[in-house]
């Protein structure tokens, strides 16, 4: 009899602390919806450039050098513009259905298979933001973040909610920050403590706040071991067996890590994703205050959701929903493991298909194992009918090559500054004329009185040194067309 107590007193403590609460998972249901708009308008910005075979990447050139059989993109059907505008329209409609909460687990496979679609049609602009927020997104079709804060509002279930869904979810968030860490294997995150000064050496991603502490080396010494022991100790927090407000210092720590990033370094939605990301892991207490300063009650109950059925039907879909859901969480984990440079283990070549068609694929590795050192800034040099050469970016006469004062005012979003970090790799040499002709057609488009015959790209490239030293800017033609190119 002790000993049967016993089991069910520490059956119950694991429930409690790997149960997650249905508000939270609401809340980060709406979160991910305005991620998912807002990552809409801002590619619409540039949704010639990017989705259409005018722009920088054609479809022919997308499946002859980056497609893998089993991806599948309807973004990539046509290359013509008014596809790409019409999938947008419809893409919004869904992402907004999904945040007022309208059949919610349909609305998120719908917009699950239009975000694959999206990242599939040009992969060049993607961060690890964009696999954090597609694998969130898959495991919201699994977990019941639509039982709250919906239109029609069911309350079926009491607060509490643990299922195979949720601990695959809690594993997803902690992997992010646990292999990032495990992949800083360089000096600079361990015993030189140089990370943080070499992140803020590169000018194309510093804030103004980033400049402000990058004067002072011991400051940067210090963050930089903060940040990597918040990377491996934050995630132990939150999957082992601790109570649930001892969890919450691990998300408060986490959130810590991104508001930092965020203030510091350009990194577009990546930390946004983050921080929406952490809201289902937040505990039931803190929703309990919540909804009293804001006085409103949505169920009184609040006992710990487990499966049950009478139907062998449902009982029969349940196992096979837990079977793969069980089968994504070891193929994640596997694939993280195979990452790492001491795991000689790794998935069969069948298996990872099968992860290619549900885009499972996830590298945690940022800013790691070392931090990257080239930095630097592009010049758009364009000879005009008098042959003179004029700069096509800043739409001025004389084109110069003098450093920018804010390099990051050079983009217009981070799909931009992504895409310019990947086009100055020498293993992309095969895209850079596309987005040459696209330069050049557009300005002559633009300025028909100050048509341009020829245009030559100029990557200027810095290297960071120790000690606040650089080598010397490095002149390099990374590409260049003519009007001939574009016929």
């Amino acid at each position: 009899m002790l000993k049967s107590r016993t089991f069910h007193h520490i059956r119950h403590y694991l429930i409690q602390s790997y149960s997650l609460d249905l508000r939270a998972l609401a809340l980060m249901r709406i979160g991910i919806s305005i991620v998912l708009l807002l990552d809409l308008c801002i590619r619409s910005l540039s949704i010639k450039a990017f989705f259409t075979d005018e722009g920088v990447l054609p479809i022919s050139i997308l499946k002859q050098y980056h497609w893998n059989d089993f991806y599948f993109s309807f973004h990539a059907m046509h290359g013509d513009l008014w596809l790409q505008i019409l999938l947008f329209i419809l893409n919004g409609i869904a992402i907004f259905l999904l945040l007022v909460g309208y059949r919610t687990r349909l609305l998120t496979f719908i917009c699950w298979i239009f975000l694959v679609s999206l990242q599939n049609r040009n992969p060049f602009i993607l961060q690890s933001g964009d696999d954090l927020l597609r694998l969130t997104l898959l495991f919201g079709f699994f977990l019941p973040w639509g039982e709250r804060y919906v239109i029609k509002q069911p309350v079926r279930f009491p607060n509490n909610q643990l299922s195979f869904s949720s601990i695959g979810y809690l594993l997803l968030v902690s992997s992010v920050y646990f292999f990032s860490a495990l992949h800083k294997t360089s000096p600079e995150w361990h015993s030189e403590g140089t990370a943080i000064y070499y992140a803020l050496s590169l000018d194309q991603i510093r804030l103004p706040i980033g400049t402000l502490i990058y004067p002072y080396p011991l400051l940067l010494k210090s963050l930089t071991f903060i940040v990597y022991y918040i990377e491996l100790i934050a995630p132990l927090i939150l999957i082992l067996p601790f109570p649930k407000k001892f969890k919450l210092i691990g998300i408060i720590l986490i959130t810590l890590l991104h508001i930092g990033i965020s203030i510091t370094l350009y990194v577009g939605l990546f930390f946004v994703i983050g921080l929406v990301s952490l809201i289902g892991l937040m505990p039931g207490f803190t929703l309990n205050w919540i909804e009293q300063k804001l006085k409103i009650n949505l169920t009184s109950k609040n006992e710990i959701y487990t499966y049950h059925s009478t139907y062998f039907i449902f009982d029969l879909i349940h196992f096979f929903k837990n079977t793969f859901i069980t089968f994504i969480i070891i193929y994640c984990l596997i694939l993280n493991l195979s990452s790492l440079m001491w795991f000689r283990y790794g998935l069969h070549s069948k298996v990872l298909a099968f992860g290619s068609a549900l885009r499972l694929e996830q590298n945690w590795g940022m800013f790691s194992p070392y931090i990257l050192k080239d930095d630097g800034y592009y010049v758009y040099g364009g000879l005009n009918t008098n042959k003179q050469l004029i700069d096509v970016k800043h739409t001025s006469k004389a084109i110069s090559f003098s450093k920018p004062e804010a390099i990051i005012s050079e983009f217009e979003s981070d799909r931009w500054r992504k895409y310019s970090e990947n086009y100055a790799f020498k293993n992309n040499n095969y895209m850079r004329p596309f987005y040459c002709k696209y330069l050049l057609k557009k300005w002559n488009l633009e300025n028909p009185e100050n048509k341009i015959s020829e245009l030559t790209i100029y990557f200027m490239k810095e290297i960071s040194l120790p000690d606040y030293k650089t080598k010397p800017i490095e002149k390099n033609v990374v590409c260049n067309c003519n009007t001939m190119d574009i016929k």
